[in-house]
């Protein structure tokens, strides 16, 4: 079903289409479908977003703002043990995202010259959380509470309806215990739209975060690119790599490799591991579960079709492996991960050990689950408060900061054809009047 691969095997196409897979050329749904979406919510504001919702998630719509009896019904419905593991889940990601706040600094030079950044928050946030195979409110968590944490006033939930124009009560009864009560019912291009430009009932967003499916992505990347909104990051499909040695048991790496697998048709495992015996025990537990036909079977079968398991010569040949590869999720299971800690790079979030299943990221311990897919996790990081932070840098000098100044700005404003006014604006100041 898997196929077992040696690294040093595997052809430059093969290597290739690993590390360079974030998905094919979108640029037709960008042009035929997203930018026409996107620019009839622009002109036309709540009516086309109540039309696009109609068509794409059949629900009509009269208004497409949740309203605060919709959470406060849900809330009361929403099984109550369930609530109290949000609720403690909630405790361990402000834990953890309060660390994460950033503070203002400033100093002096001898010369008088004053330097400084100061932090301050984007003003209005859309968090988006998928909708349609399944109900997210852990998204709902992961987005809201470092947007809150670092400041932001204005916070919107983006998510898709059911066909009776209702959100999930998980969904509305976690943003009642984060104290988010401002929800668009829409999802799609259509929602990303909405909160990107602003209508008639959605306050315009500043930012927009959280994963999608490719139309979600595609219209959070146009507008970024017309200036409208800052984003997170393309979010493509949810991927795992689990670097393996023999100690590790078969049926726990099963059951972590199909974790991923059930999470939608595109998802991506991968298992990296020094131990041929380990890969065909974990390929035989998955087989199992397969025959079994238990939980989200179809989905799972398909995104197998997609995964492979690849065997190295050593743990330092997996961590170089990881490197390139720039995973979303890694499980790192050997002994004494966290001696290895300084060489693991490019990792969206990592999982050292045995007992860090990339779930407990995913829902409880307090890291954020919102992050960058596709190999961009080599240059990019998830959500955190500092996504919500804008920093500006400011200087103050004296006139005798500026004097010092005066002679290397000439130079080098000269050398860059600008000394007319560059320069200019600096020797001004020392022109007798």
């Amino acid at each position: 079903m898997i196929p077992v691969k040696k690294l040093r095997e595997l052809a430059k196409e093969e290597l290739d289409s690993l590390f360079n897979r974030f998905g094919g050329d979108f640029s037709d749904i960008m042009i035929n479908t997203v930018v026409p979406i996107v620019n009839d919510v622009r002109f036309g504001g709540d009516d086309a977003v109540r039309m696009y919702t109609e068509r794409f998630d059949g629900a009509k719509l009269d208004r497409l703002m949740v309203t605060e009896e919709e959470i406060e019904r849900a809330f009361a419905r929403f099984d109550k043990k369930a609530l109290a593991a949000f609720g403690k889940a909630k405790e361990n990601i402000e834990e953890f995202h309060l660390h994460q706040k950033r503070a203002n600094f400033m100093y002096m030079r001898p010369d008088g010259t004053t330097l400084g950044v100061h932090y301050e928050p984007i003003e209005s946030a859309g968090v988006y959380v998928p909708g349609g195979k399944a109900s997210y409110p852990s998204s709902v968590l992961m987005g809201a509470i470092p947007a809150r944490i670092a400041g932001v006033k204005n916070i919107t939930i983006i998510t898709p309806p059911d066909k009776t124009g209702n959100i999930p009560d998980s969904v509305l009864a976690v943003c009642k215990i984060i104290g988010v009560g401002s929800v668009l019912k829409s999802g799609g291009a259509q929602g990303i739209a909405a909160a990107g430009f602003g209508t008639e009932s959605v306050t315009k967003a500043d930012i927009i975060v959280g994963p999608g499916n490719i139309y979600v992505t595609a219209a959070k990347t146009y507008l970024f690119s017309m200036g409208i909104v800052q984003i997170d990051s393309m979010a493509g499909p949810s991927e795992v790599l689990i670097i393996a040695d023999e100690s590790a048991d078969p049926v726990w790496v099963a059951y972590d490799f199909l974790s991923q697998a059930e999470h939608e048709e595109r998802a991506l495992a991968v298992l990296v591991t020094t131990s041929e015996i380990l890969a065909q025990r974990v390929v035989a537990e998955i087989e199992k579960d397969i025959a079994r036909g238990t939980g989200r079977i179809e989905i799972k079968r398909k995104a197998l079709e997609r995964a492979v398991i690849i065997l190295v010569d050593s743990i330092d040949e997996a961590i170089e492996f990881s490197n390139r590869y720039g995973p979303e999720h890694m499980e790192f299971m050997v002994p004494e991960p966290l001696e290895y800690l300084g060489r693991i790079r490019n990792v969206g979030s990592l999982f050292l050990g045995t007992h860090a299943p990339v779930a407990v990221g995913d829902y409880y311990s307090g890291t954020n689950h919102i992050l960058p897919t596709g190999g961009a996790a080599r240059f990019s990081s998830g959500v955190s408060v500092e996504t919500f932070l804008r920093r500006t840098t400011f200087q103050h000098l004296t006139p005798g900061a500026l004097r010092e100044a005066l002679e290397p700005v000439m130079m080098m404003s000269r050398v860059e054809g600008f000394d007319d006014k560059h320069g200019g604006s600096v020797e001004i100041r020392f022109s007798k009047k």
